[in-house]
């Protein structure tokens, strides 16, 4: 394999691609990938199969991917929606503060949530980043797609990632409270 064709199949180049490629999709074509079934794909997943072979070499992992993806897509005209990856948004941070910038009174994943979902193994992970995923769809947020992806393909590899950008977020909201506090006095 050249170097060319490995870079294309890089999980995160692949992750990044399908978010922009699903931008573009036909709002029937995104409606079919939410509900498809992991074991039978959909359409719109077997084209992506067939021009990355990351995804052809483990589809049932790709599935749930282009899944979350999907879910995380908005709905709408094509000619309006962007991409939803944002490589300077990670996915633990966004799971701290559901994509606000500003200071994070509650986060929208829980720290016991956020515990359980990274103590899971395999199918029970997967169901609970899922949910997550769920959540963070209605906020319509922007995230790091690449991110995601590995957390699925690699969860051991994710999860230490993942919990030190959600608590970094979090913990940066409690430092702003107490600089803003230490002003007043």
């Amino acid at each position: 394999m050249n170097a060319m064709s490995q870079a294309e199949n890089d999980v995160g180049h692949v992750a990044i691609e399908i978010a922009k490629f699903l931008a573009k999709a036909e709002p029937g074509e995104l409606a079919e990938l939410r509900r498809m079934e992991i074991k039978l794909g959909a359409r719109l997943f077997w084209r992506l199969s067939a021009q990355y072979d990351r995804i052809a070499n483990r589809p049932e992992k790709w599935a749930v991917i282009v899944r979350m993806l999907a879910l995380l897509t908005p709905t709408g005209s094509r000619e309006s929606k962007e991409s939803v990856h944002d490589g300077k948004r990670a996915l633990g941070a966004v799971l701290c503060d559901g994509g606000q910038t500003g200071p994070v009174e509650r986060p929208l994943l829980s720290e016991s949530r956020l515990a359980r979902l990274l103590a899971a193994r395999s199918k029970i992970r997967l169901e609970a980043l899922e949910r997550a995923v769920k959540m963070l769809a209605r906020n319509q947020v922007k995230l790091n797609t690449a991110e995601l992806a590995w957390a699925v393909i690699a969860p051991e590899r994710a999860t230490a990632q993942i919990a030190k950008a959600y608590y970094k977020r979090l913990d940066s909201t409690a430092k702003d409270e107490a600089i803003e506090e230490s002003k007043d006095e």
